[in-house]
């Protein structure tokens, strides 16, 4: 069985938006993420994404373009994860997280290194440095 997830590079200010996953979450707990989550059926990615960064965060976003897409298996679930990062821009709206997440971050691209993530965000960190956009 498979799950598509759609996730954002949020951007503002040359600082990326970070979110701490909650301990007892079965995915990523106590990671630091990117806003984003499961596609539901019938639902376009793009309009996952800005239904998703709007209930993780209350933000609004601009989509750019696909950064990276990422592929991850849960053995124990017998399920892969197909994870489908956008570069977006922050529009508006100021951040109020949800219960999935404990805390959230702007963080400059330079400190990120700092922080322990979920395995995506660093492939698609790496991949926005890469192109060029610092």
């Amino acid at each position: 069985m498979s799950e598509v997830l759609t996730k954002a590079l949020v951007v503002k200010d040359r600082k990326i938006l970070l979110l701490k996953r909650s301990e007892n979450s079965s995915f990523g707990g106590g990671l630091w993420d990117i806003p984003g989550g499961k596609l539901e059926f019938g639902e376009r990615p793009e309009e996952s994404l800005k239904r998703e960064i709007n209930e993780e965060t209350s933000l609004n976003i601009k989509i750019q373009e696909i950064l990276d897409i990422n592929s991850g298996i849960n053995y124990e679930k017998n399920k892969q994860y197909i994870t489908i990062v956008y570069l977006t821009k922050y529009e508006n709206g100021r951040v109020i997280l949800n219960k999935e997440n404990t805390d959230f971050l702007w963080v400059d691209i330079n400190n990120i290194d700092e922080y322990e993530k979920i395995y995506y965000v660093d492939d698609s960190i790496r991949k926005y440095i890469r192109k060029g956009y610092l």
